[in-house]
């Protein structure tokens, strides 16, 4: 007699889910968080990058009496991304 084990056939919708133990549980939410504590390090970096590029380039800019609406939104944009910076910082800390 041939049994059939469903959670083996491959692509099987119905199929039940198999069994993962606690400590499988742990380890695979451990290494998830590394990885997403790699990707965070990773865009804090860029967004400071980001954060020094605009600004030089800005400090590169003439001065005028009236900035332009864009070089505001720059401003604006630059002291939002040091505020969420310096929140991640502080965090960690």
């Amino acid at each position: 007699m041939i049994f059939r084990r469903p959670e083996l056939e491959k692509d099987n919708p119905i199929a039940p889910q198999p069994y993962v133990g606690p400590r499988r549980r742990l380890a695979m939410a451990r290494a998830a968080a590394l990885e997403n504590s790699r990707e965070v390090g990773d865009m804090n970096e860029t967004l400071q990058t980001l954060v020094n590029a605009a600004s030089q380039l800005l400090r590169n800019l003439p001065k005028v009496r009236r900035p332009g609406k864009s070089v505001k939104v720059l401003q604006d944009a630059i002291a939002h991304a040091e505020q969420v910076l310096a929140a991640e910082n502080r965090s960690r800390i």
